[in-house]
């Protein structure tokens, strides 16, 4: 049965292509009238071809080098491609709850299909690199690990830079936070005519503030993978892995896409009005929140790997399956 590595490899290609082949069509040709929705707030035309044909030069080079510079260079290469298509393609999400609430219509479904398709395509170019960079890497087929490099288990100390990223989220999140006590204490929010009652208000600031400090500090420190000595029950025990991660990367995905790159990109075009420091607090917040969020997320993901069942069977950490000591 072919594993998923072994079908994106052969898939992303294609995809690629088909996803420059229909852009430069377009470009040439202009958009078919179905098309009267919108792809992306970047501008369109030559830049998802350009995005597209070095997403399909990464993918068909996929395989193909030999050496571990190669590898490492085509990884760099595709995780690019990738992510510029991400972003590009951004609007994805947009599409699926608009066409779930509004329904279909106003070139809905083509916007969805075109944004759909960068979407899957940059996953695809992301899912070859990280395939790159383990055939650079060589890491213990058993558990992922680079044994050496890679934390053991939860109980190592976290990467300063993941404490980096989760106190950059506090920051973003203290930032946001400002502008809206700013307004409580004017008087301008909640807006007049809300109907908003106290005990809605008190729970969103709640989840706020817990999304904005507890959440991201969980995903560096120790007590956010193994349960404290405080939490009586389940002290000394691992603390759900998804739990936390699941959340931080939802909330740190959800945050850079929609105020890092639509809000940001909105108010670069001048959609918004107000004062500029507000804004900045308020945009530049929610974007550092997010942000940090992923960086300290990716720690927790490397951090929160089951153990290495080879270490658990008494072989040598470092020794890839086949190559253990008899």
């Amino acid at each position: 049965m072919m594993n998923v590595d072994g079908f994106v490899r052969r898939v992303a290609p294609g995809w690629q292509l088909a996803y420059v082949g229909v852009h430069l069509w377009w470009v040439i040709g202009g958009a078919p009238r179905f098309f009267s929705g919108r792809e992306s707030y970047f501008p369109g035309g030559w830049v998802p071809v350009a995005l597209g044909a070095l997403a399909a030069a990464g993918c068909l080079a996929a395989g193909r080098v030999v050496t571990r510079t190669g590898h490492y260079v085509l990884a760099g290469v595709t995780a690019v491609a990738g992510a510029a298509l991400c972003v590009y393609s951004f609007l994805f999400p947009v599409m699926v709850v608009s066409l779930l609430f509004e329904g279909p219509g106003g070139g809905m479904v083509a916007s969805l299909l075109a944004t759909g398709a960068g979407a899957v395509g940059g996953v695809f170019c992301l899912l070859v690199a990280a395939g790159e960079r383990r055939l650079a890497v060589q890491p213990c087929e058993s558990c992922g690990r680079v044994h050496g490099r890679s934390p053991e288990s939860r109980a190592e100390t976290a990467p300063r830079w993941a404490f980096a990223g989760a106190y950059v989220a506090v920051a973003g999140y203290a930032a946001r936070m400002s502008v809206w006590l700013a307004d409580t204490v004017t008087g301008r929010w909640p807006g007049a005519g809300s109907e908003a009652s106290l005990g809605a208000l008190v729970v969103f600031v709640v989840l706020m503030s817990v999304a904005g400090t507890v959440l991201p500090l969980a995903l560096a420190h120790r007590w956010g993978r193994i349960w404290p000595a405080w939490v009586v029950p389940w002290r000394g025990r691992d603390v759900p892995r998804w739990l936390v991660l699941g959340t931080g990367l939802f909330m740190g995905g959800s945050l850079t896409a929609y105020f890092g790159i639509a809000g940001m990109t909105a108010w670069i075009r001048g959609d918004f009005g107000g004062a500029f420091v507000p804004l900045l607090l308020e945009m530049g917040g929610y974007t550092l929140w997010g942000v940090g969020l992923l960086v300290a997320a990716t720690s927790y993901y490397a951090m929160t790997r089951p153990p290495c069942p080879l270490a658990r069977l008494g072989s040598q950490p470092g020794l890839r399956r086949g190559q253990e000591r008899a």
